[in-house]
C-alpha cells in the first residue's frame, strides 16, 4: 500500500507542528532519545587491565632475579598461583556485573521505556492537530493498557532481534515492517500483537525503501548535532526527525486525503481517531484548521 507522499511536504509541516510547541517538543524528543538510544557497557576492562600488567611485571622480575634460592622461587610460585586465582575472580566478578547492568538495562526497556516511546509517539501524533503538554509521555502509564503495550512492544523487539540472527538484512526489513507498531499503539493502546504487527505491515508495503530514504535525508543533520556535540540535535534536528516521522504515520494512517482508517483489525474498526473523547479533527488552533487534509493544513 503505497501513498502518494513525499519528503518535502513531510518535513514542511513537521517544522510547523513542531515549531508551534516547541519546548515540549524538545522535552519529549530527549526523553525518546535517552531511552531508544543504544547505551554502551563493558567498564570493567581498564581494571582488568592493570592486574595483567601488575602480573606481568612481578613475572619479569621473577625471571631476572636468578639469585634467589629455591625457597624464594617456591615462595614466587605459590604468590602466583594466588595472583592468577584473582585475576580470573576479578574477570568473573566484572563478567557479572556487566550481566546484571545489562538485565537491568532490559528490563527497564521492556517495562519502562517502551512505555515511555509509545507516549512520545502519542505526544507528536496530538501534536499534529493540537497543544498537547510534555506530560503526554506518561500516556502508556494511564492508558489502562499498560501491561498489553509491554507485551506488543516486546514482541515486537523479539521478532526483529531474532530476524536480526539471519545476516542482519532480514532484521532490518523486519524492523521497517513493524515501524508503525509503537504509534498504532499509542492511538490504539488495546491492539494486540497480530493486529498490530498486520496493520503496520500493511501500512509499510510499498513504503520501506522511500522511509529509508526519508531517514537518510537527516543525515546532514545527524553530523551537525555531532559537531555541535549534540546541542543541535536536543535543540532542533532530534524534534524534527521526531515531527516527521508522526507526520510520515498520519499519512499512512488516514490522516491525509486517503481513507485508510475504515479498515478492521481483529474485528474492531480502527478508524476513529478520537483522542480522550475529545475530536481535535474538528478544532482549530491558532486560527488554522488543523483538521483540514494534509496538504492544506498548515
Amino acid at each position: 500500500m503505497n501513498w502518494n507522499w513525499n519528503r518535502a511536504d513531510l518535513k514542511r509541516n513537521a517544522k510547523e507542528s513542531f515549531r508551534k510547541n516547541y519546548w515540549a517538543c524538545v522535552i519529549v524528543s530527549l526523553v525518546i532519545l535517552l531511552i531508544t538510544a543504544g547505551g554502551g557497557a563493558g567498564s570493567g576492562r581498564g581494571a582488568t587491565t592493570t592486574v595483567q600488567n601488575t602480573y606481568d611485571m612481578q613475572s619479569d622480575m621473577q625471571y631476572y632475579n636468578n639469585s634467589a634460592n629455591q625457597a624464594m622461587d617456591e615462595a614466587l610460585s605459590v604468590f602466583d598461583s594466588f595472583d592468577r586465582l584473582t585475576q580470573w575472580g576479578i574477570w568473573m566478578i566484572v563478567l557479572a556485573v556487566v550481566l546484571v547492568i545489562g538485565l537491568i538495562a532490559v528490563i527497564f526497556s521492556v517495562f519502562v521505556g517502551n512505555i515511555l516511546e509509545v507516549g512520545g509517539r502519542r505526544f507528536y501524533i496530538e501534536n499534529l492537530y493540537s497543544h498537547p503538554g510534555a506530560g503526554r509521555l506518561g500516556y502508556g502509564f494511564t492508558c489502562g493498557y499498560y501491561w498489553n503495550i509491554v507485551k506488543v512492544m516486546f514482541l515486537r523487539q523479539l521478532f526483529i532481534f531474532l530476524w536480526s540472527l539471519l545476516f542482519v538484512i532480514p532484521g532490518i526489513i523486519k524492523a521497517y515492517e513493524y515501524y508503525m507498531v509503537p504509534y498504532l499503539l499509542a492511538e490504539y493502546p488495546d491492539m494486540t500483537w497480530s493486529e498490530a504487527s498486520a496493520r503496520s505491515r500493511e501500512m509499510m508495503r510499498g513504503n520501506k525503501w522511500n522511509t529509508f530514504i526519508l531517514e537518510i535525508s537527516f543525515w546532514p543533520w545527524v553530523l551537525l548535532s555531532a559537531m555541535t556535540l549534540g546541542i543541535a540535535g536536543v535543540l532542533y534536528v532530534n524534534p524534527y526527525v521526531d515531527a516527521t516521522k508522526a507526520e510520515l504515520y498520519d499519512v499512512l494512517a488516514g490522516g491525509g486525503n486517503q481513507n485508510y482508517g475504515n479498515q478492521s483489525y481483529g474485528s474492531r474498526n480502527y478508524g476513529n481517531r478520537n483522542y480522550d473523547n475529545q475530536n481535535y479533527d474538528n478544532q482549530n488552533y491558532d486560527n488554522q484548521n488543523y483538521g483540514n487534509p494534509y496538504e492544506n493544513r498548515y
